[in-house]
């Protein structure tokens, strides 16, 4: 298995657990000062941080995760969601299979990028 699909496996694997946990723990999220935080939030921030320090670190597998912690929540984004509801919505999964497809035709051009 190549290192690409290594790359687009992972984020899948994330994307189904995150998805699960988030729906069997149906639990608000924290709120800092009146901000509500979103796991895709933390998934957006690695994500970046990740590709920040590529020249000086990089591991495939934890962009995977945190890339995919931030596309469970990218039908969500998008709709621009208010409820739990909105994250489980057709249109949201629709949305979500879109980007994993998405992201699977340019799986190569961000892995090479990140390394």
């Amino acid at each position: 298995m190549t290192i690409y699909d290594q790359y687009f496996l992972f984020t899948m694997i994330t994307v189904i657990i995150t998805r699960v946990l988030v729906y069997v723990y149906n639990k608000p999220s924290p709120t800092i000062k009146n901000f509500r935080t979103h796991h895709w939030m933390f998934g957006l921030m690695s994500t970046i941080l990740l590709f920040c320090i590529s020249n000086y670190y990089t591991n495939i597998y934890l962009l995977s995760i945190s890339m995919g912690i931030f596309l469970d929540e990218i039908g969500f984004i998008i709709l621009k969601g208010k409820s739990h509801e909105d994250n489980y919505s057709p249109e949201s999964f629709m949305i979500l299979i879109f980007s994993l497809l998405l992201l699977f035709i340019l799986k190569e051009n961000i892995v090479n990028f990140y390394q």
